[in-house]
C-alpha cells in the first residue's frame, strides 16, 4: 500500500511539488524584491550597441627590419574599450601612452616575405550632445595648457590673410558669441564646401583656396578659423564604425567651450555632437599609420556590429549582494573574461532548448547537450561558421575513424587517437582561417574536443549500423538544435536578464522537472501519425451523428 502524507500525496509527488514551487517562488520574490525595494532599472534590460573591431595590417619585407606603428582607442566617458587582442606573429608589439594618445608599435628584425598583424577590440560608444548657450561670450584670456590650441602649426595656417579675411567675412561680427561664430563656420563648411574624398594631405589654406576637401582639410579650415576668433580647437582622429571592412579613416574637430571639448564634423554636419559609431583613435593632427620605407604595406578595418548588456546598467547593479555582476569580479581577479562569464550562465538555456526538441518535439540528436555546447563555443564563430566547422570536424573523424576499425584496434586507443585527430584538425582549421582572413572562424579551438571526437565515433556506429540516411537525419536534426539553441543563447534580453536576474535559473529547474513529467505525445510522433488521429476524431465525430 503506497504510504501518504497529510494532505493525502504520496511523499515523491509532494516532494516534487515542494521543489517545483521553491523553484518557482524563489526566484519571483526575489526578482520582486531588487525591482521594488532595491530599484532595479528595466531599462537595463534593453540591449546597447557594441562594435568590435580588427585592425588588419599586411606588410612584405625583403631581409630588412621593419617597424609599423598606428594608435588604439583610448576608454573615456563617451567610449568604453575591451576585450584587446593582439596576434602579430614575428613581430613584438609595444605600446606607449601619453596624456592624450596611446601609439602602437610593431617591430621586428630581417623579416621576409608577407606578414600579418592584427589587434582587435571591443568598443562600446555613447552619442553625446552639446548644448552651447546663445549667450556665451568668447573669453579673452585661457590657461597656459590652451595656448597650443590657439597657435598656428604646420597645415594650420592660423593668421593668414586669406584665412583671415575669410573668417571676417563669414562672422562680420567685431564681438561675436561662441555659438553665432562657431554656427557660421559650421554651416560655411557645411554648405558651401563641396565634399572631396582626397586620400592626401589638405592644409588649411589648400582646402580655402580650392572651396572643397575632405574630411582632414575641412577640419584644419574649421581649426585655423576658430583659433583665429581665440577659441581652442584641436583635431580628432579615428573612423566612423560600421560594419564590415574599410580603409577609409575619418577626422573632426573639438572646439574648447566652457570646460568641454566640443565636437564638430562639416563633413556629416554634426554640431556640437557626436554619435556612437565614431570612434576616436587620437587627439592632434596625426598620420593614422606610419611604417618602415620602401615595404608594401596594406591595412584595413573589419568591423561587427552587435548588441551587449548596458554598461551603465551593469555598473549600477553592480554593488548588489543580489546580482551576478558581482560574479565577475571574482572571474576578473582570476584573468576570466565577463564574456565567459555570461557563456557559462547561459548554457543552461542552450540545454532547456535541447531538452524540448528532444522530449517534446522528438528529434534525436547526437548527444544530449552537445548541440547546447556547440551553440556556445559558436558564440565566438558566428552560428554559420560554427555550424561549419562543427561538420568538418565531425566528417574527418569519422573517417579517421573507419580507418582505425579496419585495423582492428582496441577501443581505448583507438579513441585517444581521434581525440588527437580531433585536436589536430582544430588547430589546422584555426591556422588555414587565420591565413585566410576568417578570424571568427578561427575560434573554432573552443570546441568542446572530447565530446567531438565521442560525437564522431557514434557517427561512424550510427552509419555502419543503422545506414547513410539514419545518421543523416541524425546530424540535420543536430544542426537544427544547435541553431536553436545559439539563437536562444545569443539573446541580448536573456543575457540582461540572467546577469541582473541570476535567480531566474530557478526557473529553468522548475521548467525542467515540469518536462521530467512529460507524458504527452511528441509533435514528431503527432506528425507520424496524424492520418490515424485524424481518422479516429473522424470516426468518434461521425458515430455521435
Amino acid at each position: 500500500m503506497t504510504p501518504r502524507s497529510l494532505f493525502g500525496i504520496a511523499p515523491r509527488r509532494l516532494a516534487f511539488l515542494l521543489l517545483t514551487a521553491t523553484c518557482v517562488l524563489v526566484p519571483l520574490g526575489l526578482m520582486a524584491y531588487k525591482l521594488y525595494v532595491l530599484d532595479y532599472p528595466l531599462s537595463g534590460l534593453i540591449p546597447a550597441t557594441s562594435y568590435t573591431v580588427n585592425v588588419n595590417m599586411e606588410v612584405t619585407g625583403h631581409g630588412d627590419d621593419i617597424s609599423m606603428r598606428t594608435f588604439l582607442p583610448r576608454s573615456g566617458p563617451r567610449q568604453l574599450i575591451s576585450g584587446e587582442e593582439n596576434s602579430s606573429g614575428v613581430f613584438t608589439l609595444g605600446l606607449e601612452t601619453d596624456s592624450l594618445n596611446r601609439v602602437a608599435t610593431w617591430e621586428a628584425e630581417n623579416v621576409e616575405g608577407t606578414h600579418q598583424v592584427r589587434y582587435a577590440y571591443d568598443v562600446q560608444g555613447s552619442h553625446v550632445r552639446y548644448e552651447i548657450p546663445p549667450n556665451l561670450a568668447i573669453p579673452e584670456r585661457y590657461p597656459d595648457e590652451l595656448q597650443p590650441y590657439l597657435a598656428p602649426q604646420d597645415g594650420i595656417q592660423v593668421g593668414d590673410p586669406l584665412i583671415v579675411a575669410e573668417t571676417g567675412r563669414i562672422v562680420p561680427s567685431p564681438s561675436p558669441t561662441a555659438l553665432d561664430a562657431l554656427t557660421r563656420i559650421h554651416r560655411h563648411l557645411q554648405d558651401d564646401f563641396a565634399n572631396r574624398n582626397f586620400s592626401g594631405y589638405t592644409d588649411a589654406l589648400t582646402a580655402l583656396k580650392l572651396g572643397e576637401a575632405s574630411c582632414n582639410g575641412k577640419s584644419r579650415l574649421f581649426v585655423a578659423m576658430a583659433r583665429g576668433l581665440n577659441l581652442p580647437a584641436r583635431l580628432v582622429g579615428g573612423f566612423i564604425m560600421e560594419p564590415g571592412s574599410k580603409r577609409t579613416s575619418h577626422q573632426w574637430v573639438e572646439v574648447y567651450l566652457s570646460g568641454h571639448w566640443v565636437p564638430f564634423d562639416t563633413i556629416n554636419d554634426h554640431f556640437a555632437e557626436i554619435p556612437a559609431n565614431y570612434l576616436n583613435l587620437y587627439t592632434g593632427d596625426e598620420v593614422l599609420f606610419r611604417h618602415t620605407a620602401n615595404v608594401n604595406f596594406q591595412y584595413f578595418f573589419k568591423t561587427k556590429k552587435r548588441l551587449v548588456p548596458q554598461r551603465e546598467a551593469q555598473e549600477a547593479l553592480a554593488h548588489s549582494v543580489l546580482n551576478a555582476t558581482n560574479l565577475y569580479n571574482v572571474f576578473e581577479q582570476l584573468g576570466i573574461s565577463q564574456n565567459l562569464l555570461k557563456i557559462v550562465m547561459m548554457i543552461p538555456f542552450g540545454a532547456l532548448v535541447v531538452v524540448i526538441f528532444r522530449n517534446v518535439v522528438g528529434l534525436e540528436t547526437f548527444g544530449t547537450f552537445l548541440p547546447a555546447l556547440i551553440a556556445a563555443a559558436s558564440r565566438e564563430t558566428g552560428l554559420w561558421w560554427g555550424l561549419a566547422g562543427f561538420l568538418t570536424i565531425i566528417m574527418l573523424a569519422a573517417l579517421v575513424r573507419r580507418g582505425l576499425d579496419w585495423m582492428h584496434l582496441l577501443h581505448s586507443p583507438k579513441m585517444s587517437i581521434m581525440l588527437t585527430i580531433v585536436v589536430i584538425a582544430m588547430l589546422g582549421l584555426t591556422v588555414a582561417a587565420t591565413h585566410a582572413g576568417l578570424f571568427d572562424l578561427a575560434h573554432v579551438t573552443l570546441f568542446p574536443i572530447a565530446i567531438l571526437a565521442i560525437t564522431a565515433e557514434r557517427f561512424s556506429l550510427i552509419e555502419q549500423e543503422q545506414g547513410l540516411g539514419k545518421v543523416s537525419r541524425i546530424t540535420a536534426a543536430t544542426l537544427v538544435v544547435i541553431a536553436a539553441a545559439y539563437w536562444v543563447m545569443d539573446s541580448l534580453f536573456l543575457q540582461s536578464l540572467v546577469l541582473a536576474f541570476p535567480e531566474v535559473l530557478l526557473l529553468l529547474v522548475a521548467i525542467n522537472l515540469w518536462l521530467g513529467k512529460w507524458i504527452g505525445m511528441r509533435v514528431s510522433e503527432f506528425y507520424r501519425f496524424r492520418h490515424l488521429i485524424f481518422a479516429e476524431r473522424a470516426a468518434a465525430s461521425g458515430g455521435k451523428g
